[in-house]
């Protein structure tokens, strides 16, 4: 008598194939249709990016601020700006204070000031416009929670509020751009940083926010915020980028160090973007990176300029600060001179850097908390300064710089700063967010690797298609 199988046998096998081959064309589909990002451009913010902070209805401080830039209120005037202990000078035209190294500018300041400052009040809602409205690559990631997450460069949207309540990394290249559109409220927590890795660089992220921007105790952030209502800094905050609102911005005993401003050419926007307001355009420089030889902390300069002729950059260590100048903030590590030789103009360099963590944990210094600064005449310039990695017995940095000469390598001590390693436990590794995974970080020269990222997923997903078909077989012999 002839036996036959379960009549379920061949159903089953069906139905595995099925599964099996569905998932196998949905991988095959992810691969073809988010290959990757061929980039978001940068916002440009006009003249608002003259400001550390710009705001339209006042800024306020309490405890000892310091900024790194100008500040500037308007259509409000000058008495909107308290606890700066403002000196108005002979011409009327700006005020200086103590806890700001650039100019304080104000509405009711004399001619051409009111007109300057409607101009980048206009520039600075038109930039919002823009990040606000470019098409996203991703959608409510995380449902607003990004703690934890490593952030590719793309453009994200949120109808949501933002929560920060652990780090956040945004890994990518120096040229890379990160725009988040959130129709609500932003907020990082107390003693937490938004971390730039791979060479990220903070003027390349705007956060344009809908509703309020928080930025906790001693938490550390990193980017341009277009702020439609209100940006507040707590007690210890720090910001790397630019605080602009179209209300007002409160700050407690906080440090912003405002970035280089991304040129007309640089923003230049995607076709079919919003357009913000365009400058006349000017030959770029030419970008090449040297070693800088000596015995300095400095390593490595990428530059941008003209007329290089064999450029050499010479680090040498100094003795200190020079005659008639005061040290810097904090406690200095090096002070030291690069000389450049062979070249007609330098418009910015990219400085790399290394200190020794025995140094750091000696003088109870977190990584996160050391800056480069720039000689300026004979006051100190803090630079853009990024924490790249740690990695055996050293940290390695970069910072922005407009010019060479006299630096100062300088770190202060505050209240911790949760790093990387702390704010995510080495056994989980944090989720790469599409739109696209770049290469990992070092502050030295790599070489990539030879196998594109999809060989792996393509032989995947052959593999699966040839159980299928194994699996298909076995169904209809039985």
């Amino acid at each position: 008598m002839k036996e036959y199988p379960p009549s379920g046998t061949k159903k089953s096998a069906g139905k595995l194939f099925s599964i099996v081959v569905t998932v196998a064309l949905v991988c095959l589909m992810t691969v073809v249709i988010i290959p990757g990002v061929n980039g978001a451009s940068a916002v440009y913010l006009g003249s608002a990016g003259n400001y550390a902070i710009l705001a339209e209805s006042g800024i306020t401080t309490t405890g000892t601020t310091m900024i790194i830039g100008n500040i500037g209120v308007s259509p409000i005037a000058s008495t909107a700006i308290g606890g700066f202990g403002l000196t108005l000078d002979p011409s009327r035209q700006y005020s200086k204070s103590s806890l700001v190294t650039g100019d304080v500018y104000a509405a009711d300041y004399s001619f051409p000031t009111p007109a300057l400052l409607t101009t980048a009040v206009s520039d600075m809602e038109n930039a919002y416009t823009d990040a606000a409205g470019r098409t996203p690559d991703v959608t409510e990631l995380g449902d607003g929670y990004i703690g934890g997450m490593t952030i590719a460069p793309g453009v994200y949207k949120w109808r949501t509020n933002v929560r920060i309540p652990t780090a956040v990394t945004l890994s990518g290249g120096p040229d890379d751009v990160w725009i988040f559109e959130i129709a609500q409220n932003l907020d990082i927590s107390e003693n937490q940083p938004v971390i730039l890795t791979g060479g990220a660089q903070a003027q390349n992220i705007y956060w344009a926010v809908a509703g309020q921007t928080t930025l906790a105790r001693y938490s550390t952030f990193n980017g341009n915020i277009l702020d439609q209502t209100a940006i507040v800094l707590n007690t210890g905050a720090r910001l790397n980028g630019r605080a602009l609102a179209q209300t007002a911005v409160t700050l407690d005993a906080n440090t912003i160090t405002a970035l280089p401003s991304i040129t007309a050419e640089t923003a230049a926007t995607t076709p079919g973007e919003n357009a913000a307001t365009t400058a006349p355009t000017g030959t770029a420089g030419t970008k090449i990176t040297v070693n800088v030889v000596g015995d300095s902390g400095v390593y490595r300069a990428e530059l941008t300029g003209t007329g290089y002729n064999g450029l050499i950059v010479t680090g040498i260590v100094a003795s200190g600060p020079g005659k008639g100048i005061s040290q810097p903030p904090g406690t200095v590590y090096q002070y030291l001179d690069l000389l450049p030789a062979q070249y007609t103009s330098i418009d910015q360099a990219v400085l790399s850097f290394i200190v020794p963590l025995s140094w750091l944990d000696g003088n109870n210094i977190t990584p996160q908390n050391v800056i480069l600064y720039h000689l300026d005449g004979h006051s100190w310039m803090a630079l853009p300064t990024t924490l790249v990695k740690t990695d055996g017995g050293e940290a390695y940095f970069t910072a922005v710089s407009p010019g060479f000469y006299q630096f100062a390598i300088a770190g202060q001590f505050t209240s911790p700063v949760t790093t990387a390693e702390t704010a995510i436990p080495p056994s989980q590794s944090p989720p790469i967010v599409s739109p696209v995974t770049p290469a990992q970080p070092t502050p030295l020269p790599t070489t990539k690797s030879p196998v594109p990222v999809w060989v792996p997923v393509i032989a995947a997903i052959s593999a699966l298609l040839s159980m299928a078909l194994l699996s298909g077989r076995r169904g209809k012999k039985s």
